[in-house]
């Protein structure tokens, strides 16, 4: 097999042109050609002699000269950019440096989108072979490491020190652990303690094997793999190991899932027998010119409605507006005939000279849809591009009626397939009004995409919503062929407002990296459809502007001066109610360095279609600054439906793997599962996404003292706020098709996939933490129905035959989907292995699939310590003698007893006294009066845990109240009557925030960790501090939360930690332990709270948890 690589044009640009400078550019094309040729024999081998690398095609900036290429002449790049390479070449990355990396975002068996490295990994002062030969010696490994998870999909089979999911060692057998790997045998090495002495359960230690070790890995085993080998497969394997792999890829060996790619699929590709593979082809070329070429239909099935119009008036918006400076257009149309329209023309800076490239016909053909020739179109696009063809992309936006009998034959598919082909022309389909599927697969089979645009008709009109999806097409088509995405714009707002008559308001930032050429533009069905428009400047006034005509046929724009801050709109929206209008702002970069930008995509396939009954919709956007990840951002998606109702939902980026795989990279993404009733002939959904938040910030660097990465996330890092941020992008539309039952429930709960554990010898307990899995996979604000907890001696027995193991009959109650949950259990079978797991099941019966396998051993109970008798002598103790009576200390007891008496008669007086001049309130009867005591609940809303006595060799599941909770809280009568009766304030609940620094979580003896999959860091889990065992606390009894914290996904520590993820300080377990030496904790002491009347009625409530307090006043 061979593999096509392309190594980018902007790399060669930013990294390469300093090499010029320095003069040593060919050296560091000859670097890169010594690095592919070492990496193509490494790849033989770990791919036992199936893969190489084949032919190679290197792109260089178009401004190179022929010196800077090796004296050869470079050819012409047809179809190889920047944005479609394989591999890119770039300057130093603020996560990892100089070395390879890929940029993957998908689950198992997806590829990635590429590989870069940059210009410093193979370039420096030494001759270029020397270089490339060294590089290609000790980087080998990582690089082609990148290339595996590219091409295939898989990912590390290695350990990270720290790392909440990937621990670096995990543990055999009772007390044996093992680097976290796949090897063939065991393999020697040193362990790179911080700080010095760490223990392999620590999770702190990084291995490091030793060059002459005997044993050897998976090509993508270790960090530091000592020879290369082939990919571990199914007897190599190691399932266990809590790798990144295993717990993405079901535990497949890397081979297994290489064998289902079409690369390797049904034995093709056996090995070959030649020992060594054969030379890497490599060629020159010089990157060609952006070109984008426009093929419309023009026929009766356009003449319909405001179809042609719309097709045309987007046209014309992608040239006034949209397309940058620089790239070359062309616009043709077809019916029975092909008509070019305009040839290839460099779109000029001017908005004057832009306006005459779009003149197309006023009215489609008349020309009917069976007679229209799909051969003629293709013919006639690729005459008019001619010899510039090669590396174009060509828009075809047609479409039949709905149930069209007019469809492309196989012949016809085949021919325009191989016309493309052989002309190196990219295919990009815009579907409308309905789909034609034989076209599609001549997009994919090009390398382009699909794209539908629904037609949608309000009334007697056809939606603006039409004209404005055009639009976005193209830009779509546009953003991912573009070479160089610093030369377009960026869109700050796009909202579109339902026509009531009245006024609309908004607001737009424009933040300091961006202000040159912002546009204000309004999409509208008519000019009446709006009225005035007003603008107000940061710190200005609202004044009216006047708004600019266009030929485009249904936009007015206004240009907005260079000023950053946030801006704010009024329109008079004049649209009728079933139509409506479209505010989009524009704008570029304020300077050469690039701004943040969004790009989105879906887990629909090729031809953007999706079954939704076998898969949900996976959302994905990519928040970034050039390559930098911004991070901490607001990201969310909005799908919305065929009958035009948006849904919205929260991206998350938190390396979970459901479906977020990195925390930190810059890429946010989630599950979506609200589709109602669909039908097999789909139904067309759109998505956008909005990114906002002022906490985001851009990743300037990691620190070099952390370790290899990246597990599940990226480490401690460096970063720099952005202030603010507001971008908008589109993800296109995508068909989706599926069981037409609306009240079927479709989706299990997500999969938990950071169960940890964490064992307290005293207490003869397990402590277990997760994070709550939703109802269908991950849907905000819903949860499970029950947990399903599971254990055994055998990892096999619980993966394979879950259902046939041991039962954890009591845990805790299900939580919201993603909060941080917490169960403790008593488990009394000492130094004994176990493993345990756990799944979601939801009111349906649809079970979750199994998390990951937690292994522990229960460390038996420290000895307990015994006073020693005395020695030395053996004469009896000696009595005490009595005291003597003493008539005096009578005297004063019995004084003692007479005051108290004589006080209780006072007290009784007092009271009849009072009761008796007491009036009662008219009307009042003999209702009580009733004061109910709110005490604010804390920030956070932490889970419950369970305490679950178990034993093994008793199944007692008996359930008691604990008597060493937290004390019944009680006030007087008399107290309570003398507060004042003033509203509670929501403000007030700051005056409580003390409350949880009462309890804090220290480390005690007899403590063990077990990392398999679970992070290290349970000890640091908030959880309440109610009743331990399985009886649900009394309503007698308070229950604080120690340390609330609210846990939030899109946050990243200065430690480079999600904000909220337990760090590894003190135990939690050994809470309990606090107060007496091996006992449990004594109940903290609450303060004195404030006694206000809670505005309608609320219940008392302390860290949540609502119960009613009842004083009566007789």
């Amino acid at each position: 097999m061979a593999e096509r690589d392309a190594i980018s044009e902007g790399v060669c640009r930013e990294a390469f042109f300093r090499c010029v400078q320095r003069g040593s550019a060919v050296n560091g094309k000859r670097s890169v050609e010594a690095l592919i040729t070492n990496a193509s024999s490494y790849l033989y081998t770990t791919t036992n002699r199936r893969a190489y690398f084949g032919d190679v095609t290197v792109v260089v900036p178009s401004s190179w000269p022929r010196s800077c290429t090796g004296g050869a002449t470079p050819g012409q790049a047809t179809t190889q950019s920047y944005l479609t390479s394989d591999v890119r070449v770039s300057s130093v990355h603020p996560v990892y440096g100089a070395a390879p990396w890929t940029h993957q975002a998908g689950l198992c068996g997806q590829p990635g989108a590429f590989v870069q490295f940059a210009a410093d990994y193979v370039t420096d002062d030494e001759p270029s072979e020397d270089r490339g030969k060294s590089i290609a010696t000790q980087e080998l490994a990582c690089w082609c490491t990148s290339g595996t998870k590219y091409r295939w999909g898989v990912f590390e089979e290695a350990g990270y020190a720290e790392d909440p999911l990937y621990p670096s060692f995990y543990q055999q057998s009772a007390g044996q652990w093992a680097p976290t790997g796949c090897a063939d045998a065991t393999v020697a090495g040193t362990v790179t303690v911080t700080p010095p002495g760490c223990e392999p359960s620590s999770n702190k230690c990084t291995f490091v094997p030793l060059t002459n070790s005997s044993g050897s890995t998976g090509e993508s085993a270790l960090h530091s793999p000592v020879q290369a080998k082939p990919f571990c497969d199914s007897d190599s394997h190691d399932r266990s190991a809590p790798t990144k792999h295993n717990l993405l890829c079901g535990e497949r060996s890397v081979w297994e899932v290489m064998q289902s790619h079409d690369d390797f699929r049904g034995g093709i590709n056996p090995p070959r027998i030649e020992s060594s593979p054969p030379p890497v082809d490599f060629s020159v070329v010089k990157a060609a010119p952006d070109r984008f070429f426009f093929l419309l239909e023009s026929s009766a099935t356009m003449r319909q409605q405001e179809r042609w119009d719309f097709v045309s008036s987007s046209i014309r918006k992608f040239v006034n507006w949209d397309a940058p400076t620089g790239i070359q257009v062309g616009i043709g149309h077809f019916g029975s005939s092909y008509t070019t329209d305009r040839n290839l023309t460099t779109v000029p800076d001017l908005l004057m000279g832009r306006g005459e490239l779009a003149n197309l016909p006023p009215i489609a053909d008349d020309v009917m849809e069976d007679n229209k020739s799909w051969r003629v179109a293709v013919d006639g696009a690729l005459q008019s591009l001619g010899d510039r063809a090669p590396g174009s992309t060509l828009i075809w936006v047609t479409g039949n009626q709905q149930n069209s009998r007019n469809q492309p034959s196989d012949a016809d598919i085949d021919y325009m397939t191989a016309r493309l082909q052989e002309n190196r022309v990219r295919l990009v389909m815009v579907f409308y009004p309905n789909e034609t599927p034989g076209l599609s697969r001549v997009a994919t089979a090009t390398g382009g995409d699909v794209i539908l645009v629904e037609d949608s008709w309000l009334g007697d009109q056809t939606s603006i919503s039409v004209f404005h999806a055009l639009a976005d097409a193209y830009v779509h088509a546009l953003d991912k062929y573009i070479s160089d995405k610093r030369r377009l714009m960026v869109r700050v707002e796009d909202q579109q407002f339902v026509g009531n008559g009245q006024k609309v308001r908004g607001s737009f930032l424009i933040d300091t990296t961006l202000g040159v050429n912002t546009t204000l533009t309004v999409l509208y069905n008519t000019r009446s459809e709006i009225g005035h428009v007003k603008l107000r400047r940061p710190g200005g006034e609202l004044r009216s502007v006047y708004m600019y005509p266009d030929t485009t046929n249904h936009l007015q724009y206004i240009r907005i001066d260079p000023v950053q801050g946030e801006w704010e709109y009024v329109i008079d929206n004049l649209a009728p109610s079933h139509s409506s209008i479209v505010v989009q702002v524009m704008s570029s970069p304020s300077s050469s360095e690039d701004t943040v930008r969004t790009e989105v995509w879906t887990s629909a396939d090729a031809t953007g279609t999706l079954n939704a009954t076998a898969a949900p919709l996976i959302v994905y956007a990519s928040v970034m600054q050039g390559s930098a990840p911004v991070i901490n951002a607001q990201v969310e998606a909005v799908v919305t439906g065929p009958d035009g109702r948006e849904a919205t939902i929260q991206l998350l980026d938190n390396g979970l793997a459901v479906p977020d795989i990195l925390y930190g990279d810059g890429i946010y993404s989630r599950y979506f599962t609200e589709f109602g009733a669909l039908s097999d002939a789909g139904q067309l959904f759109t998505v956008r996404v909005e990114v906002g938040g002022a906490r985001a910030r851009v990743v300037t660097g990691r620190d070099p003292a952390a370790g290899p990465c990246c597990g599940s996330t990226v480490g401690p890092i460096t970063s720099v706020p952005m202030f603010d941020l507001r971008r908008t992008a589109s993800g296109g539309s995508l068909l989706v098709t599926g069981d037409a039952d609306p009240t079927a429930d479709r989706y299990p709960p997500n999969r938990v996939t950071d169960l940890r554990a964490e064992t307290n010898a005293d207490e003869q307990t397990i402590a277990f933490s997760w994070s709550a899995p939703g109802n269908d996979f991950d849907k905000p604000e819903t949860r499970v129905a029950h947990y399903e907890v599971r254990f055994s001696e055998s990892r096999d027995q619980l993966r394979d035959h879950f259902s046939e193991c041991p039962t954890v009959s009591e845990w805790s109650q299900p939580e919201p989907a993603g909060t941080p949950s917490l169960a403790v259990i008593d488990f009394h079978a000492v130094n004994t292995m176990f493993f345990f797991a756990i799944r979601g099941v939801d009111e349906a019966g649809n079970a979750a699939e199994l998390s990951n396998i937690v292994s522990l051993v229960m460390p038996p109970p420290p000895p307990t310590s015994t006073t020693p008798a005395p020695t030395g002598g053996t004469a009896a103790p000696v009595q005490p003698t009595p005291a003597a009576f003493d008539n005096q200390l009578l005297l004063i007891v019995l004084l003692c007893v007479a005051g108290v008496m004589m006080l209780i008669i006072l007290m009784a007086l007092y009271y009849f006294l009072c009761h008796r001049r007491r009036k009662p309130d008219p009307g009042t009867g003999t209702k009580q009066h009733i004061t109910t005591v709110t005490v604010p609940p804390v920030e956070s809303r932490e889970p419950t845990p369970v305490k679950i006595a178990y034993d093994l060799e008793k199944e007692e599941h008996g359930r008691s109240l604990s008597s060493e909770g937290p004390t019944p809280v009680m006030w007087t009568a008399s107290n309570i009557l003398n507060t004042s009766e003033r509203p509670y304030t929501p403000s007030e609940s700051r005056n409580y925030g003390h409350y949880g620094a009462n309890l804090h979580l220290g480390s005690a003896a007899g403590r063990a960790r077990y990392n398999s999959y679970q992070t290290p860091y349970v000890e640091d889990m908030t959880y309440d501090g109610r009743s331990l065992v399985s009886t649900q606390p009394s309503d007698s009894f308070l229950s604080l939360t120690s340390d609330p914290r609210q846990r939030n996904n899109n946050t990243l520590s200065e430690g480079g930690e999600p904000a909220g993820w337990p760090s590894d300080k003190d135990s939690l377990v050994a809470a309990q332990q606090r107060g007496r030496p091996g006992g449990r904790a004594p109940p903290p002491t609450l303060p004195k709270p404030r006694l206000d009347e809670a505005p309608h009625g609320s219940r008392a409530s302390i860290a949540g948890d609502r119960k009613r307090r009842n004083v009566t006043q007789v």
